[in-house]
């Protein structure tokens, strides 16, 4: 098992990688001075193709246990299923010595985050992602929330878990467009990291697909390596952290354009390819450049639905991302692996180009 700590100046805490080992659940908690009133909130698939899971590998040393089953999918995380959630809580009588187990992918832990975040003003919270974007990303930095008026993550708050969880033998049971989803999220992290893990995500890519545990066990353990070292740099996004946004100004945009019918990896690593035609675009990144840098995020297939989006919807979306200052588009471009430029501008013409070029070769 190998360990990835998150430091913070409060509630720091381990991200725990490791192939087989939710079978060390129970001296985890006690290890790290769990409570014992557990509400496991799972994504309804993990019951489905994991039968055995919560057979085996529930809490025993518990004094109380109840599990919510959440459907999959971004209109889960709704105020209306949040609300259901409190009334769950409630009605099984629960107070602030709960600990909330999200077992799920980005949807199940952005929602049970939020709900632990906001119970009784904060209880106890726990991460065991199911899915490969939410072991490399979202499982990690203590964002959670919801979507509203059909905007991503419009409400939330910034909330840190005991511990993360990650047994890779939970991710052999994934269709291959969740791999896919969770590949957009990888690209992302070969962007901001070096030439070394670059160069190993295009040569090993395939791997992933395979189930590969060594391939696995790697890519997750290096992109949460970085997520880990940036979130304890810049916990609430108030400067690097923001680097964790590359290509997503227009991923949000595209999610919310096909009202979340596309997967979230997917819509990052269209994004990412937006990103790096609005780079060159602005004179950030050569043309040279470019064309090498766009081998990676090509290696994936992109739904062609994302073709034809009304660009100048797209852009009235864009203008209402949260990340925005002074009714300004705020982007994270590059001009180059590992070199990251934060709160870069760019006209309408730009970006309106920006995402024609995107389309031309999806």
């Amino acid at each position: 098992m190998k360990k990835i700590q998150v430091s913070l100046k409060e509630n720091s805490y381990p991200i725990l990688i490791g192939s087989g080992i939710l079978n060390q659940l129970d001296m985890l908690l006690g290890k790290y001075q769990v409570n014992k009133n557990f509400l496991l909130i799972i994504d309804s698939n993990v019951r489905k193709n994991n039968p055995e899971l919560l057979k085996n590998y529930i809490p025993s040393n518990k004094k109380k246990l109840n599990s919510y089953y959440l459907k999959p999918g971004e209109k889960s995380k709704s105020y209306i299923e949040l609300n259901r959630i409190y009334s769950f809580l409630l009605n099984n009588n629960y107070g602030r010595d709960t600990t909330i187990i999200a077992i799920g992918g980005g949807v199940t832990g952005d929602l049970a985050g939020y709900a632990a975040a906001t119970f009784m003003r904060g209880v106890q919270l726990i991460h065991i992602p199911t899915t490969l974007l939410a072991a490399v990303d979202s499982s990690i930095g203590g964002k959670t929330g919801i979507n509203f008026a059909k905007k991503k993550n419009m409400i939330g708050a910034f909330y840190q878990p005991k511990f993360v969880l990650t047994d890779t033998e939970l991710l052999k049971t994934l269709p291959k467009s969740e791999l896919t989803s969770g590949f957009g999220e990888i690209v992302k992290y070969a962007f901001l990291s070096d030439e070394k893990f670059f160069s190993y995500v295009i040569a090993n890519y395939l791997k992933i697909y395979e189930y590969d545990n060594e391939v696995m066990q790697k890519i997750i353990y290096d992109s949460a390596s970085i997520k880990a070292s940036v979130v304890s740099q810049d916990e609430k996004e108030s400067g690097l952290r923001k680097i964790l946004n590359l290509g997503h100004t227009f991923a949000h945009a595209f999610e919310t354009m096909l009202n979340f019918r596309i997967k979230h990896g997917e819509a990052v690593d269209a994004g990412v390819i937006a990103a790096l035609f609005l780079s060159n675009e602005i004179g950030l990144l050569s043309t040279n450049s470019l064309s090498d840098l766009l081998s990676l995020p090509l290696k994936m297939k992109i739904p062609s639905r994302l073709k034809g989006l009304n660009k100048e919807d797209l852009f009235n979306i864009m203008l209402h991302d949260k990340k925005n200052r002074n009714q300004q588009i705020k982007f994270v471009l590059l001009s180059g692996i590992g070199k990251i430029i934060l709160d870069a501008e760019a006209g309408k013409k730009a970006v309106f180009n920006s995402l024609s070029q995107m389309e031309s070769i999806l």
